[in-house]
């Protein structure tokens, strides 16, 4: 059986496992590992991406399947997609999934996390080497799912994932670890946490700092003190018990919050004591599937970017990726066409569809995922658009292996 038949059947299986809050990796292996095939054709699935703040660059989490098999990398990509130096695999480091890129704000480090050994690793900006500065002993013993720096100045960072242990100590799902990786606050009262947003200090609303989490373990949406030991704030009391993928703060500072993930609608934004706001925020039946991932658009204008295995928004079209006003209709002068889908005939949806979604300071949209084509065109996993959704000819995603580099599909080995 050919490499691309056992792909349709993995991301079938992982799609039902994950639908259920499990996450479940089938014949995923590090660099070499995997089935095989005859041909030169290859897949790249960008699970995470990070912009690197004044520059065009992006760092990139990617699952290649290539003839060879599977190789699971981070790399920095420049403006037309090269590679800005050769990528970092980390012979049993990276042995398994990439979840989570997050660049530090200045650009000089960049975290990973995953379903790896240990769970976490820091890399140089400037180069990808480890940082050893960077120490995490024993690391967490289950899967990392986002890392978010805390944007204090403290240099530290948010970790939230399905683990219980780092470094051997018990912890809740969230934590708090320090720019040498010792752990700051444990979060006792997580579990199972998908997306974490910071929400810094707001005087009245949240005076000691604060995070909100989400995830598939009730409490799903929560607020939890940062500097107060890691307690919940029982101030936001948000009775929703089905998952949640992603969260945003809301534009203004008053402590609203989007929340996107599994549950009825996708999408809500939700006040800071926890109260579904329908007026400010009006999605009507919203989408008719998940949302992995919602992000701020990098103007003024309050809008949010979504992103999914959906197919519609309030019972228009909507194929895996919209634009919303900050009012919650639809920005119809950004169109996607027929959006994302992928030439083995499956839509992607789960856990692989288009999960990927960063924006840049730039005005540029990259979304990643599990797909070949955007909107009828040849886009191999990650794609850049413009402020009207339109598809960038000048970036085309080169990855590279221990073995061959993979472009538009096609496997060019080394010689």
């Amino acid at each position: 059986m050919k490499l691309l038949d056992n792909k349709v059947f993995r991301r079938l299986l992982l799609s039902l496992t994950y639908a259920s809050g499990v996450f479940l990796i089938v014949a995923s292996g590090g660099s070499g590992s995997g089935s095989s095939s005859s041909d030169d054709s290859c897949r790249l699935v960008i699970s995470a991406i990070s912009p690197v703040t004044g520059t065009d660059d992006i760092w990139v989490g990617v699952l290649s399947e290539l003839p060879t098999g599977e190789f699971n990398s981070v790399a920095r990509l420049k403006s037309d997609g090269t590679e800005a130096f050769p990528p970092v695999p980390l012979a049993g480091g990276f042995d398994n999934v990439i979840r989570t890129v997050a660049v530090t704000e200045d650009g000089s480090k960049v975290y990973v996390g995953g379903d790896f050994s240990q769970g976490i690793l820091r890399l140089n900006g400037a180069n990808g080497l480890p940082d050893g500065d960077f120490d995490v002993g024993s690391g967490f013993n289950d899967s990392v799912s986002t890392i978010v720096p805390v944007g204090d100045g403290s240099g530290d960072i948010y970790v939230g994932g399905f683990f219980s242990e780092y470094d051997g100590d018990f912890v809740g799902g969230l934590v708090r670890l320090n720019a040498d990786g010792k752990l700051s606050v444990n979060f006792a009262g997580t579990r199972d946490i998908q997306a974490v947003a910071p929400a810094g200090m707001n005087p009245g609303i949240y005076p000691n700092g604060s995070v909100y989490s989400g995830g598939s373990f009730v409490p799903t949406l929560a607020r939890w003190w940062s500097d107060g030991g890691g307690s919940i704030d029982n101030n936001f009391n948000f009775p929703g018990i089905d998952p949640v993928f992603s969260v945003a703060l809301v534009a203004g500072g008053d402590g609203d919050v989007y929340a996107g993930g599994g549950f009825s609608g996708g999408i809500s934004r939700i006040s800071n004591t926890g109260v579904t706001d329908e007026i400010a925020f009006a999605v009507g039946d919203g989408f008719n599937d998940s949302v992995r991932k919602i992000v701020h658009t990098e103007d003024s204008s309050g809008d949010l970017y979504a992103v999914g295995g959906f197919t519609t928004y309030q019972g228009s079209a909507a194929n895996g990726l919209v634009r919303l006003n900050d009012d919650g209709s639809p920005e119809m002068s950004f169109m996607t066409g027929t959006g994302f889908s992928n030439s083995d005939g499956l839509v992607p949806f789960g856990q692989f569809a288009a999960s990927a979604l960063a924006a840049d300071a730039l005005g540029d949209l990259y979304v990643g995922g599990d797909f070949t084509d955007y909107n009828g065109t040849a886009a191999d996993g990650i794609v850049r658009l413009d402020e009207s959704g339109m598809l960038d000819p000048d970036f085309v995603a080169q990855i590279s292996s221990e073995t061959g580099t993979c472009t538009d599909g096609t496997f060019v080995a080394d010689e």
